[in-house]
Formats: structure tokens, sequence, C-alpha cells
């Protein structure tokens, strides 16, 4: 059987191909001929017009999902639709024709073979958002980069005009944060003016796309004020009486030294910045003041500080309350004043217990050897004296009562004496001046005893 349907297509097999290929031919004659109808598919953008018309009721539109570029069918006769391409067809959207302020209706149409062409029935629309149009005004401040020139820094800079009206979509507009000029101020020793395009900033800082914005003004005008600068020094004072027991220790400031900008003529009249007492008041203080002091109302008119983040300096006032502490005094160190010649002196303590209040630290580094004293004999003759001792002391440390020493008054060149006068004698090359002024008044006493 299979061989028989073999042998059937071979058969003649040249003139078969034939007959298919004029069978062929003559179908494209046929269809050349009788150009029936058929459809295909075309593409094109879609044109909007009366764009205005949002604008004009206080809108705005943006198209959404791409809807601006539409893809159709068209039917019509063959020839015609071969011949055509997508150029030949114009899609329009009306926008006063909107729809619920969402949609408008698109209208295509065949510009070339109108009569002959027709577009599918169905509805193409141009998908559309529409919210408010608004113009809000900015205050344009002025952004800097780049270091003037070695001893200079800018004063005054602004811009002119002061405001920019930003109008454009709510969505757009609300998220505008702050409008600036920047200008470079590298190395420049001299007032300059530049002109500049203000840029837009959201909250964080980022630049906002202004391709659906329009303003009022493209440029501003910055000027730049170029001032001389000045180091100087941060001078501070205090007033006021601490209470019984206190003492003032020292200050500590940061910064020390500041640096100022102003016109030469001012600035070379200022070598530092004199912060009044009376910001440091330390009456009934009873501990460590630390306040931050804002140095620049001190300044003289037309002088400003370079850094503003030295304007508020950071005080801080040592006041510490004082401590008390006994030590052992070696008598050694006691001197005998207005002691009658005849006599001497002998103590009957190698150490006595003297009180002294200060500050700690200076308490701590006494050293209670070096301590001297005196006690009045005058008048006194033998025989046991209870004495008040007067301690000879600096400005740092303050006696704590009276302290007082028992002495024994012995003629002079007794046994006893001997040691003592060994004392008096090491006290004598201490201060021979002393001695001799006290010996004299003991001399003028014997003197004037002997008389009577």
């Amino acid at each position: 059987m299979l061989k028989k349907i073999i042998q059937w297509i071979t058969n003649n097999f040249g003139l078969k191909i034939l007959a298919v290929a004029f069978a062929a031919v003559f179908w494209l004659a046929v269809v050349n001929i009788d150009d029936p109808n058929t459809t295909r598919t075309f593409t094109t953008t879609v044109s909007i017009e009366n764009s205005d018309y949002l604008a004009g009721i206080g809108k705005y539109y943006d198209i959404v999902n791409n809807s601006n570029t539409i893809t159709f069918k068209a039917s019509g006769k063959r020839s015609y639709l071969e011949r055509m391409s997508n150029s030949d067809f114009r899609a329009v959207a009306d926008l006063e024709m909107i729809e619920n302020f969402d949609r408008v209706p698109i209208e295509i149409t065949a510009q070339r073979y109108g009569s002959y062409i027709t577009v599918a029935s169905k509805i193409y629309y141009l998908q559309v958002e529409v919210e408010d149009l608004v113009s809000k005004p900015f205050v344009i401040t002025v952004a800097t980069e780049g270091e003037t020139a070695d001893q200079h820094a800018l004063g005054e800079v602004k811009a002119s005009p002061t405001l920019i009206r930003v109008s454009g979509p709510k969505s757009v507009v609300d998220t505008i944060e702050k409008a600036v000029a920047t200008v470079n101020v590298n190395e420049i020793y001299q007032d300059m003016t530049d002109s500049v395009i203000p840029v837009l900033y959201d909250k964080h800082g980022n630049e906002v796309d202004t391709k659906e914005l329009s303003f009022n003004i493209q440029n501003v005008m910055v000027s730049m004020q170029v001032l001389d600068t000045k180091e100087v020094t941060v001078n501070f004072q205090t007033t006021g009486t601490l209470p019984d027991g206190y003492e003032y220790v020292g200050m500590e400031y940061n910064p020390q030294t500041v640096r100022v900008k102003g016109v030469s003529a001012v600035l070379n009249t200022m070598n530092s910045i004199a912060v009044p007492a009376e910001v440091l008041d330390l009456t009934d203080a009873s501990g460590t003041i630390e306040k931050k002091v804002d140095i620049t109302a001190y300044l003289p008119e037309g002088v400003s500080l370079v850094d503003n983040a030295q304007a508020k300096v950071s005080v801080k006032v040592q006041i510490e309350q004082h401590e008390k502490k006994k030590y052992k005094m070696p008598t050694a160190n006691i001197a005998a004043r207005n002691l009658n010649s005849r006599y001497a002196v002998e103590f009957l303590a190698d150490t006595i217990e003297v009180e002294l209040e200060g500050l700690t630290s200076d308490l701590e580094a006494f050293d209670a050897e070096t301590l001297t004293g005196s006690i009045d004999v005058s008048g006194m003759t033998e025989g046991e004296h209870t004495v008040n001792l007067e301690l000879n002391l600096d400005s740092k440390f303050k006696q704590v009562g009276t302290a007082t020493v028992t002495v024994d008054i012995v003629p002079a060149g007794s046994q006893n004496s001997n040691n003592n006068s060994a004392d008096n004698g090491k006290d004598d090359e201490k201060d021979p001046d002393k001695n001799r002024v006290e010996n004299e008044d003991s001399e003028k006493k014997d003197t004037e005893s002997d008389t009577e």
C-alpha cells in the first residue's frame, strides 16, 4: 500500500510541482485584482490639546501608566494599509473633555487614506492624575563653599531678591524645605557680587526635581563682604565675697582666644574681650561654679566672631572649702620677745600642738618643721608662765583658735638655760635684727627698773 502511495506521488512529479506554482501565482493575481479588506495594528503617541485648561482652574495633571502611547487596530483595503505606518495616524486627548479628573478620551484619525481606513471603534483613554496647582514663596538662604584668603573672613552675605516663588503640583511644592543660593568664596580677599541659580532642597537635604515646577525668577545676585580678622584673648574677672571658710582657687575657661572679624580701623584698637566681673559673681558661693558665657555681647560694634561656635565660652570657677589640720610645732622654732637680759627662757616641751586652716592641698604639703612663731615675755620674772603663741603664717593659712605654750623663766647663765640659750641663739641667727631690737628693749627696761 505504501509503495503505491509513493509511486503515485512521484509519478509525473515535475508536472505536479509546476501545477502548484501556477496555482499560487493565479491566487496572487486574483487577490491583487480583488484587493480584499484586512486589519493591521498600529502604535502612536497621544497629543495633548488645551493643556492650559486644567491650569486655568488651578489644577495640575500628570500622565500615568504610560497611557500617552496607544496601540490600536485599523481596517481597510490591504493595498492602503500596507502603505501606511504609525506616523500616518494621529491620536489626540482634549483636556477639556476630561472625565472624573482621572481620564481623557482619545480620538484617533488617519492622516492618509482616511476615506479608505477605519479605526476600531473601541474607546481609548489617557490616564491622568490631577491635583491642586499651588504657588509658594521661599526665603533664599545663601551658602558658601571654599575658604577666603588668609587673614580674611566673610562679613555680610545676602541675596537680592530675597524671595523666590515656586509654582507647581502641590505634592511636589510641599516637599520643598528651603531655597539655597551657593557661592564659591575660595581665596577671595575683597567684596564681590555673583549671579547664582537657587537650588531647592527637601527636609532630608536632597535636591528637589524641578521639571514640573516654574519660578518667578531664575537667578539671584549674591553680594559678599570680606573683612579683616584678628586673634584676641578672652579675659574674665570675678566679684563678690565668699562665705567664711571658702577660698577662690582659680578659673578655667575654653576657648581662651578667639578670632574676630571687622574693618581694620576697629580691629587695630582691640586686643582682648573683657567680660565684666559682674558676670562671675561669687557672693555666697560654696562650691565650684560652671556656666557658659556668651561673649558676643561684649564685642565692639562692627566686630563679630569668625566662628560662631566660639560664642559661648565654658567657664569653671573653682571654690574650695577650708580644712583644718593639727601639727606638732618644734618649740625650738619659737622666739621670745621682750625678754629681760637677766633671764633666759626654757620650754617645758619639745613640741607644741597648733591647728591651721587652709586648702586641703596646701595643708597636706605643709611641713611643720618650717613653722615659726614668737611669744611675748615682757615683764615676766622667774618661774613658769603660760604665754600665747603668735605664728608666722603666709596668706595660705589661718591659725585656728589660740595656741599657748608653757615656759620657765630662769636666771640667765643657769645650767638649765644653756640649752635654751643655744636655741635662742639659733633664733638670733635667723633674725639678728629682731634679736638686736629685743635686746635693746630689754636693756631699756632694765635701766628703767634700776632707776626706780
